[in-house]
Protein backbone atom coordinates (compact mmCIF):
# COMPACT_ATOMS: atom_id res chain seq x y z
CA UNK A 1 0.00 0.00 0.00
CA UNK A 2 1.04 3.56 -1.16
CA UNK A 3 0.43 6.93 -0.73
CA UNK A 4 1.16 9.74 -3.41
CA UNK A 5 4.04 11.71 -2.80
CA UNK A 6 3.84 15.23 -4.62
CA UNK A 7 6.53 17.33 -5.12
CA UNK A 8 5.28 20.15 -7.13
CA UNK A 9 2.81 21.24 -9.84
CA UNK A 10 3.90 22.15 -13.53
CA UNK A 11 3.16 23.79 -16.11
CA UNK A 12 4.74 22.84 -19.73
CA UNK A 13 3.18 23.76 -23.28
CA UNK A 14 5.22 21.79 -24.75
CA UNK A 15 4.57 18.28 -23.30
CA UNK A 16 6.82 16.85 -19.89
CA UNK A 17 8.54 13.84 -19.22
CA UNK A 18 10.05 12.69 -15.96
CA UNK A 19 12.11 10.19 -17.50
CA UNK A 20 14.99 11.23 -16.41
CA UNK A 21 13.99 12.67 -13.15
CA UNK A 22 16.69 12.51 -10.25
CA UNK A 23 15.08 9.90 -7.21
CA UNK A 24 13.13 11.21 -4.79
CA UNK A 25 13.40 10.81 -0.87
CA UNK A 26 14.78 7.66 0.15
CA UNK A 27 11.94 4.50 -0.02
CA UNK A 28 9.35 6.74 -3.02
CA UNK A 29 9.02 5.43 -6.42
CA UNK A 30 10.26 6.12 -9.23
CA UNK A 31 8.35 10.34 -10.05
CA UNK A 32 6.46 10.31 -12.42
CA UNK A 33 3.44 12.37 -13.10
CA UNK A 34 -0.51 12.97 -12.67
CA UNK A 35 -2.34 15.51 -15.32
CA UNK A 36 -4.69 17.59 -13.38
CA UNK A 37 -5.57 18.92 -16.91
CA UNK A 38 -4.63 20.40 -20.30
CA UNK A 39 -0.56 21.67 -19.59
CA UNK A 40 -0.74 20.99 -15.96
CA UNK A 41 1.07 18.33 -14.15
CA UNK A 42 1.31 16.82 -10.49
CA UNK A 43 4.97 15.45 -10.16
CA UNK A 44 4.60 12.64 -7.73
CA UNK A 45 6.08 9.28 -6.32
CA UNK A 46 4.33 6.42 -4.53
CA UNK A 47 5.36 6.36 -0.75
CA UNK A 48 5.07 3.41 0.96
CA UNK A 49 3.10 3.81 3.75
CA UNK A 50 4.71 1.53 6.19
CA UNK A 51 7.52 4.37 5.63
CA UNK A 52 5.10 7.27 4.92
CA UNK A 53 2.28 6.68 7.10
CA UNK A 54 1.52 9.46 9.78
CA UNK A 55 2.85 6.85 12.13
CA UNK A 56 5.98 5.26 10.38
CA UNK A 57 6.93 9.21 9.58
CA UNK A 58 6.70 10.79 12.84
CA UNK A 59 9.02 8.66 14.35
CA UNK A 60 11.44 8.64 11.17
CA UNK A 61 10.83 12.98 11.82
CA UNK A 62 12.84 12.34 14.77
CA UNK A 63 16.23 11.00 12.59
CA UNK A 64 17.51 14.43 11.59
CA UNK A 65 19.63 13.00 8.97
CA UNK A 66 17.17 10.86 7.21
CA UNK A 67 15.16 14.31 6.92
CA UNK A 68 17.96 16.00 5.48
CA UNK A 69 18.68 13.32 3.09
CA UNK A 70 15.07 13.68 2.25
CA UNK A 71 14.69 17.35 2.26
CA UNK A 72 17.69 17.34 -0.38
CA UNK A 73 16.37 14.83 -2.79
CA UNK A 74 12.72 16.28 -2.55
CA UNK A 75 14.60 19.87 -3.72
CA UNK A 76 16.89 17.88 -6.06
CA UNK A 77 13.74 16.60 -7.88
CA UNK A 78 11.69 20.10 -7.94
CA UNK A 79 14.88 22.07 -9.15
CA UNK A 80 15.09 19.26 -12.36
CA UNK A 81 11.39 19.46 -13.15
CA UNK A 82 12.16 23.53 -12.91
CA UNK A 83 14.95 23.58 -15.72
CA UNK A 84 12.24 21.32 -17.69
CA UNK A 85 9.01 23.45 -17.48
CA UNK A 86 7.31 27.18 -18.14
CA UNK A 87 6.53 26.89 -14.21
CA UNK A 88 7.11 25.16 -11.10
CA UNK A 89 4.94 25.52 -7.49
CA UNK A 90 6.85 23.68 -5.47
CA UNK A 91 5.24 21.94 -2.77
CA UNK A 92 6.61 21.52 0.63
CA UNK A 93 8.55 18.49 2.23
CA UNK A 94 6.24 15.19 2.45
CA UNK A 95 3.12 16.32 1.06
CA UNK A 96 1.70 13.85 0.82
CA UNK A 97 -2.30 12.13 -0.07
CA UNK A 98 -3.69 8.75 0.43
CA UNK A 99 -4.47 8.48 -3.29
CA UNK A 100 -3.92 9.62 -7.04
CA UNK A 101 -7.12 10.57 -7.32
CA UNK A 102 -7.28 12.07 -3.73
CA UNK A 103 -4.13 14.02 -4.42
CA UNK A 104 -6.13 15.66 -8.02
CA UNK A 105 -9.24 16.04 -6.11
CA UNK A 106 -7.55 18.34 -3.22
CA UNK A 107 -5.26 20.44 -6.73
CA UNK A 108 -8.64 20.86 -8.42
CA UNK A 109 -10.50 22.00 -5.50
CA UNK A 110 -8.46 25.36 -4.98
CA UNK A 111 -7.35 25.13 -8.74
CA UNK A 112 -7.99 29.31 -9.07
CA UNK A 113 -5.91 30.11 -6.39
CA UNK A 114 -2.92 27.36 -8.00
CA UNK A 115 -3.65 28.32 -11.77
CA UNK A 116 -2.98 32.37 -10.25
CA UNK A 117 0.06 31.21 -8.55
CA UNK A 118 1.41 29.50 -11.91
CA UNK A 119 0.71 32.90 -13.72
CA UNK A 120 2.49 34.76 -11.07
CA UNK A 121 6.04 32.72 -11.14
CA UNK A 122 5.89 31.05 -15.03
CA UNK A 123 9.10 31.84 -16.37
CA UNK A 124 10.22 33.06 -13.28
CA UNK A 125 13.42 31.71 -10.60
CA UNK A 126 13.39 32.69 -6.81
CA UNK A 127 16.86 34.57 -6.17
CA UNK A 128 18.11 34.83 -1.90
CA UNK A 129 19.78 37.83 -1.30
CA UNK A 130 21.76 38.06 2.24
CA UNK A 131 23.54 41.03 3.33
CA UNK A 132 26.18 40.85 6.31
CA UNK A 133 28.27 42.96 8.57
CA UNK A 134 31.38 42.16 9.91
CA UNK A 135 31.40 43.31 13.34
CA UNK A 136 34.81 43.59 13.38
CA UNK A 137 35.07 45.71 10.90
CA UNK A 138 33.27 48.64 13.02
CA UNK A 139 35.47 51.73 14.35
CA UNK A 140 37.07 50.73 18.22
CA UNK A 141 35.33 52.88 20.59
CA UNK A 142 37.76 55.35 21.50
CA UNK A 143 36.02 56.54 24.46
CA UNK A 144 38.10 58.11 27.55
CA UNK A 145 39.10 56.50 30.75
CA UNK A 146 35.79 56.77 33.11
CA UNK A 147 38.26 58.89 35.83
CA UNK A 148 35.21 60.68 36.64
CA UNK A 149 30.95 60.98 36.87
CA UNK A 150 31.33 63.51 33.82
CA UNK A 151 34.15 61.57 32.12
CA UNK A 152 31.72 58.32 32.60
CA UNK A 153 28.78 60.00 30.91
CA UNK A 154 30.44 61.56 28.27
CA UNK A 155 31.58 58.33 27.08
CA UNK A 156 28.56 56.50 27.52
CA UNK A 157 26.82 59.12 25.24
CA UNK A 158 29.97 59.35 22.78
CA UNK A 159 29.27 55.31 22.48
CA UNK A 160 25.66 55.79 22.11
CA UNK A 161 25.62 58.16 19.43
CA UNK A 162 28.27 55.93 17.51
CA UNK A 163 25.96 52.67 17.64
CA UNK A 164 22.79 54.66 16.56
CA UNK A 165 25.10 56.01 13.60
CA UNK A 166 26.28 52.24 12.91
CA UNK A 167 22.74 51.13 12.64
CA UNK A 168 21.38 54.12 10.82
CA UNK A 169 24.31 53.48 8.28
CA UNK A 170 23.30 49.73 7.95
CA UNK A 171 19.57 50.48 7.50
CA UNK A 172 20.76 52.90 4.28
CA UNK A 173 22.85 50.22 2.96
CA UNK A 174 20.29 47.38 2.81
CA UNK A 175 17.60 49.71 1.55
CA UNK A 176 20.35 50.71 -0.85
CA UNK A 177 20.62 46.99 -1.91
CA UNK A 178 17.01 46.50 -2.33
CA UNK A 179 16.21 49.47 -3.98
CA UNK A 180 19.17 48.71 -6.56
CA UNK A 181 17.93 44.72 -7.14
CA UNK A 182 13.96 45.65 -7.20
CA UNK A 183 14.05 46.74 -11.01
CA UNK A 184 14.83 42.82 -11.70
CA UNK A 185 11.98 41.66 -9.88
CA UNK A 186 8.50 41.12 -10.18
CA UNK A 187 8.40 40.60 -6.36
CA UNK A 188 10.26 40.85 -3.24
CA UNK A 189 10.09 39.07 0.39
CA UNK A 190 11.84 40.38 3.11
CA UNK A 191 12.28 37.46 5.85
CA UNK A 192 12.72 38.05 9.88
CA UNK A 193 16.28 38.88 10.05
CA UNK A 194 17.16 36.41 13.17
CA UNK A 195 21.10 36.93 13.99
CA UNK A 196 22.88 34.00 15.26
CA UNK A 197 24.47 34.01 18.78
CA UNK A 198 28.37 34.73 19.57
CA UNK A 199 28.66 35.46 15.75
CA UNK A 200 30.98 38.52 14.72
CA UNK A 201 28.71 38.91 11.59
CA UNK A 202 25.53 40.90 11.65
CA UNK A 203 22.95 39.49 9.50
CA UNK A 204 21.02 43.10 8.15
CA UNK A 205 19.10 41.59 5.27
CA UNK A 206 17.64 38.30 4.30
CA UNK A 207 15.38 38.91 1.15
CA UNK A 208 14.17 36.65 -1.59
CA UNK A 209 13.22 38.33 -5.04
CA UNK A 210 10.95 36.23 -7.66
CA UNK A 211 13.23 37.03 -10.95
CA UNK A 212 11.78 36.79 -14.85
CA UNK A 213 14.20 34.32 -16.33
CA UNK A 214 15.19 36.88 -18.73
CA UNK A 215 16.07 39.41 -16.17
CA UNK A 216 18.29 37.27 -13.97
CA UNK A 217 22.01 37.90 -15.69
CA UNK A 218 21.29 41.34 -14.99
CA UNK A 219 19.80 40.83 -11.54
CA UNK A 220 23.64 38.81 -10.98
CA UNK A 221 25.41 41.54 -12.60
CA UNK A 222 24.03 44.50 -10.41
CA UNK A 223 24.85 42.10 -7.31
CA UNK A 224 28.13 41.89 -8.00
CA UNK A 225 28.20 45.98 -8.36
CA UNK A 226 26.77 46.54 -5.06
CA UNK A 227 28.82 43.55 -3.15
CA UNK A 228 31.98 45.59 -4.63
CA UNK A 229 30.66 49.04 -3.87
CA UNK A 230 29.67 47.86 -0.55
CA UNK A 231 32.96 45.12 0.62
CA UNK A 232 35.89 47.94 1.70
CA UNK A 233 33.45 49.17 4.48
CA UNK A 234 32.93 45.58 5.64
CA UNK A 235 29.49 44.41 4.16
CA UNK A 236 29.31 40.89 2.20
CA UNK A 237 26.84 40.70 -0.02
CA UNK A 238 25.36 37.07 -0.62
CA UNK A 239 23.98 36.00 -3.39
CA UNK A 240 21.99 32.12 -3.93
CA UNK A 241 19.99 30.76 -6.53
CA UNK A 242 18.15 30.54 -9.05
CA UNK A 243 15.64 27.99 -6.64
CA UNK A 244 12.28 27.11 -7.29
CA UNK A 245 9.99 29.80 -6.07
CA UNK A 246 9.19 28.67 -2.53
CA UNK A 247 8.97 32.03 -1.59
CA UNK A 248 6.21 32.94 -4.01
CA UNK A 249 4.18 29.73 -3.61
CA UNK A 250 1.67 30.71 -1.07
CA UNK A 251 -0.67 27.51 -1.42
CA UNK A 252 2.45 24.71 -0.91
Amino acid sequence: MSATYVYCIVSSRQGFTVADAPAGPPGTGKVRTLVIRPHRYAVVSDAPLDQFGEGPLAKRLGDLDWVSHAAVAHEAVTEWVMAQADAVVPMKLFTLFTTDDRALDQLRSGWTRIEGVIRKVARHEEWGVRLVFDETRAPADASLPATSGRNYLSAKRRHHTAASVRSTTMRRVAGEVVKALRPFARETRRRAVTPPADSRNRLLLDAAFLVPRTKAPRFRASSERQAKKIAPAGYSLQLSGPWPPYSFAEQA
